[in-house]
């Protein structure tokens, strides 16, 4: 009986093996088009009063895909010391040069979000829960909705200005696409001359297959 036991331990410890393996796999090998892109973006942050706050910002997404514009405003609460909500609102141009009918087509997206954030004993955690809806002005592609997890551990290093910010956020996306997807995400930032300065790159998985893998680098200042 024991010698069963201990053959059944290891056959369900090689499935499980198995499986993630599988699934690994899955993940890094399942096929899909990968662009590369490179996002700057330039803001500005108002104080409206001890609880809200404005940040009006403009930002270029350049690279494999189409060009895009993107104009953002972005309202901010600080409920307590471990809260916040917000609300995003974005009105994208994108300039497609390489699609059927060529042009310079809208869009438009609203986002509710709330952010949780937690003191450990080395560093910070955050934790943000974000639903989105996104509108088709002009040109093709559908209306979408979309809920987001987000959870990033910044890292405090001693006598270091830049301390870098780890992420991992996960994307659902309701009828007709329902898109899946993953980013992983690496950044930095400090203040210079009063200006907020921030460099950061993210990789993003489509889990579904049906769209574009994306490598990502960032820049931004904030006034």
């Amino acid at each position: 009986i024991m010698r069963w036991e201990r053959l059944k331990s290891r056959y369900t410890m090689k499935n499980r093996f198995l499986f993630c393996a599988l699934l690994v796999a899955q993940i890094a090998f399942a096929q899909s088009a990968t662009e590369a892109m490179a996002w700057m973006k330039i803001g500005h942050r108002t104080d409206l009063s001890e609880a809200w706050s404005l940040t009006s910002s403009g930002q270029y997404r350049t690279g494999t895909s189409n060009d895009l514009w993107l104009t953002e405003l972005e309202f901010t609460k600080s409920v307590n010391k471990k809260w916040d909500i917000g609300t995003e609102l974005r009105h994208y141009l994108i300039f497609d040069v390489d699609g059927a009918t060529k042009g310079t087509f809208q869009r438009a997206r609203v986002q509710f979000r709330a952010e949780l954030h937690l003191d450990l004993p080395r560093g910070k955690a955050h934790i943000r829960y974000a639903l989105q809806q996104r509108a088709v002005l002009t040109g093709g592609g559908n209306h979408k909705m979309t809920g987001r997890i987000r959870g990033e551990y910044d890292l405090p290093i001693k006598n270091f200005a830049w301390d870098p910010t780890f992420g991992v956020e996960y994307f659902a996306s309701s009828a007709p696409d329902f898109d899946r997807s993953i980013r992983f995400a690496i950044g930095t930032g400090d203040k210079i001359a009063g200006r907020k300065l921030s460099f950061g790159y993210f990789y993003q998985r489509d889990l579904t297959n049906t769209g574009m893998h994306s490598h990502v680098v960032q820049t931004a200042v904030r006034f």
